[in-house]
């Protein structure tokens, strides 16, 4: 692809001073490609702004394209993962109590997946809500939390929530997938209560990780649109109006066979190996790893 076709502007600062980051084969996002069943690894072509130092995939989809290829998602690999996600949502749990106080609100997890949070969240006294536009992912968080458990099978700009209603909003894993991150932020912000509280990890293009891994890092994905430090997170929730409270790192939990295969489909020399020879109780054991991502807390004024 010739350099007169890169997409020339930031979609956070909307600078036209962006260059070419890492550079891959960009393919139409297809499910062959898409989510943790995927086949193959492509990151497709990443740009990054010398301004703000977002970067962010130069094909991207649009709101309605992404919410398409979720609920066509194949969950099987990641419905394989229960117990590791069990005590991510332990973690993201203690998160939420660092940051919003002891005393339980009322509490928004976009992007629920299969309710594993949302259920750790309600078990701690929290009135929970979730929004989950993957229609096998909808259906086994609502088989867990019951009909009682407000829940939208869409995306969060089609679930008609109301304004300022809410003590808490989760986005884990999220801010990468949207075509336009600053304003999902500004409508978290609009969701908020005053006072209240969101909470967003992402992949963190300056974290050990990704500098030390480079074309290799795990988190180069072809749903991931976006990419950050963590400037251009602040950035991002100035121009949503929210103020900053907390930037740290968050572990997340998989089983040693689930890592060492991800890791091989990366490339990670000796992987594949390991792999191979992982099995039994060692292999299905959850393990925490830090992938390289960015936590940030903030809150609405």
């Amino acid at each position: 692809m010739s350099a007169e076709n890169l997409r020339h502007q930031c979609p956070v600062c909307l600078s036209e001073n962006v260059a070419l980051y890492l550079d891959d084969e960009d393919h139409a996002l297809d499910p062959a490609i898409f989510g943790s069943s995927r086949v193959k690894i492509t990151h497709g072509r990443i740009l990054r702004c010398d301004d703000c130092e977002f970067g962010f995939r130069q094909v991207r989809s649009n709101t309605s394209e992404m919410a398409e290829l979720y609920r066509r998602m194949d969950t099987g690999v990641y419905e394989s993962q229960t117990a590791g996600r069990k005590a991510t949502a332990s973690r993201h749990l203690e998160i939420l109590r660092r940051f919003a106080g002891a005393k339980p609100g009322r509490l928004l997890d976009a992007g629920c997946a299969s309710g594993a949070f949302l259920l750790a969240a309600r078990e701690a006294g929290w009135s929970v809500a979730g929004v989950e536009p993957s229609e096998t992912l909808f259906a086994k968080a609502a088989s867990a939390l019951g009909n009682d458990t407000e829940l939208h099978c869409c995306i969060l700009e089609q679930a008609g929530l109301t304004p300022e209603s809410f003590d808490a909003i989760t986005l884990w894993d999220v801010l990468e997938h949207v075509p336009d991150p600053a304003g999902f932020m500004r409508l978290c912000r609009e969701l908020l209560k005053p006072g209240g509280k969101l909470f967003v990890n992402v992949p963190d293009l300056d974290s050990f990780e990704a500098r030390t891994l480079g074309k290799r890092w795990p988190l180069l994905l072809a749903e991931h649109l976006n990419y950050f430090n963590r400037e251009s997170l602040r950035l991002c929730a100035e121009k949503a109006g929210l103020n900053w409270i907390h930037f740290g790192r968050r572990s997340v939990s998989f089983s040693v066979e689930y890592i060492l295969f991800r890791l091989s489909q990366h490339r990670i020399p000796g992987a594949r190996l390991a792999s191979r020879i992982a099995g039994g109780k060692i292999g299905k054991l959850p393990i925490p790893i830090y992938l390289g991502e960015t936590l940030g807390v903030w809150s609405r004024a």
